[in-house]
């Protein structure tokens, strides 16, 4: 078994969704939003301890409040399920609706911010912190609305770039990646917050049931990830035997016609009717006529 890391996700929300570790929460939320969060409420979820066991591959995410009244959905994901918009909308806009019931004002709306932590690739872009708007198609500077806020960070390309930490969220980064030591290190010394986040890091392994529970979440998503690789190679055999298939079938296809125009031809050569060579031929009374020409 792999170390555990902030990146199983159980880990990520013990240490940034846990009650009492708000200052973890709001210095890492202020770090990539880059601004001043003076308070944050965790929203907890009461179903996270019975569900942690039962699905092993769902979202585990982190809902908070800042004091400006903004709501910030924030999670990390290890699994490319390949359709990171569509999903990453939909929880938006079941965050972003909860706050009104029926027949309230839609002043009531509150701005929603969505975060993901991806641990793998996915924008065909250079940098890795990308940041999501509705903006008019032609006059860009134009937005629709700024209670849409949609943050995608890939930690495979920020580590790629091997640079030093240069601001607050890289600490974060190179802290939850966990791969680089000597960064990791380094922003330890440089953020407390950070530090108490190792500490509380550090705990988490050591504690038997939650390391008992973040190995089975690393093993179910191990298990997708075979099941979807396993299931993409026997689609592509698929495919090929398929492709196979049918291009067989093509070539006793155009086999079956250039054995038609041979009979067509054999069929004028002996003065037989045009009617006669098409019911036999199946091929119609153009094609007969281009043949004999």
């Amino acid at each position: 078994m792999k170390q555990l890391t902030p990146k199983n996700d159980i880990i990520f929300k013990k240490i940034f969704g846990s009650k009492g570790n708000e200052d973890i929460l709001k210095d890492l939320l202020s770090g990539i939003l880059e601004e001043k969060i003076k308070e944050i409420e965790i929203q907890k979820d009461l179903q996270l301890e019975k569900s942690e066991l039962s699905d092993k591959t769902g979202i585990l995410d982190i809902k908070a409040l800042t004091n400006n009244n903004v709501q910030i959905n924030i999670e990390m994901q290890i699994v490319n399920y390949q359709n990171m918009e569509k999903r990453t909308l939909f929880y938006w806009s079941k965050l972003y609706t909860q706050g009104i019931s029926a027949g309230e004002s839609f002043y009531k709306l509150k701005k929603t911010i969505t975060i993901n932590l991806l641990d793998f690739n996915y924008f065909d872009t250079k940098q890795y912190h990308t940041k999501w708007h509705i903006v008019e198609d032609v006059e860009k500077d134009k937005m629709l609305t700024d209670v849409l806020e949609i943050h995608f960070i890939e930690l495979q390309k920020f580590i790629k770039r091997g640079k030093e930490p240069e601001n607050k969220k890289e600490e974060w980064l190179y802290f939850i990646d966990n791969t680089k030591g000597e960064k990791v290190k380094m922003a330890v010394e440089k953020n407390k917050v950070i530090e108490k986040a190792k500490e509380e890091l550090d705990y988490l392994v050591g504690d038997e049931a939650t390391k008992r529970i973040a190995e089975l979440r690393d093993k179910g998503l191990r298990d997708y990830n075979g099941a979807m690789e396993y299931a993409k190679e026997e689609g592509l055999r698929q495919g090929k035997e398929e492709g196979l298939k049918q291009g067989r079938e093509q070539g006793r296809e155009e086999g079956r016609e250039e054995n038609k125009i041979d009979v067509a031809k054999n069929m004028l050569r002996k003065g037989l009717e045009i009617e006669l060579i098409c019911e036999v031929t199946n091929l119609s009374v153009e094609q007969i006529k281009q043949i004999d020409e």
